[in-house]
């Protein structure tokens, strides 16, 4: 088990997966700072939409981000760009002086690499697509690796909106055969 500060987001990254933030709360500009003094990375999980029953819950499942890169923007924000480093389990959260949240966390397998079949070619080329429409995205990656299952379907969960419990189940799998079946069903749908 370890200790990770976490972010909360309405977005994932997953292993190997890049994302740019644009930091504001003073809260997640000390986290940044902390985590770049420490040379430790911190963890994005999923929050979910609030109901009139319960608040806002972040995910159970998440995965630690490293910092890649970072600038100062001309809005005054800090943008940084992360990359997901492994998958993690949360144990336990608790909020810090000004509300930003920790958690105690629990490693997780990250799934293994893989040829993509040929009965699933069809995702990888809709993602293609998607990199070409949204050149922003592509240019995050120097290398991108279309004919790799999970690499694939960990870049489709990113993209995808989905439902907090719907995530969780996904990507607490021990390998992306569950994440292929819904993106079959999902991508074929539209």
């Amino acid at each position: 088990m370890s200790v990770i500060k976490l972010f909360p987001l309405s977005s994932v990254v997953l292993p190997e997966g890049k994302m740019n933030l644009r930091i504001f709360e003073p809260r997640y500009k000390r986290m940044i700072s902390d985590c770049c003094k420490a040379g430790e990375g911190f963890g994005v999980c999923l929050i979910s939409e609030p109901t009139t029953s319960s608040p806002r819950n972040i995910s159970r499942v998440g995965t630690l981000a490293e910092i890649i890169d970072f600038e100062q923007l001309s809005d005054g924000f800090l943008g940084v760009t992360i990359v997901g480093t492994r998958r993690f389990r949360v144990k336990r959260v608790w909020s810090e002086f000004d509300g930003l949240r920790c958690g105690e966390v629990e490693n997780l397998c990250n799934w293994d690499s893989r040829e993509l079949s040929r009965d699933n070619l069809y995702i990888s080329d809709k993602l293609q697509r998607v990199y070409q429409r949204f050149p922003e995205i592509k240019n995050l990656y120097s290398h991108c690796f279309f004919d790799d299952a999970t690499w694939v379907s960990q870049r489709w969960l990113e993209l995808l909106p989905i439902e907090q419990q719907q995530f969780e189940h996904l990507i607490s799998q021990a390998d992306c055969d569950e994440a292929l079946r819904f993106l079959c069903q999902a991508i074929e749908a539209q």
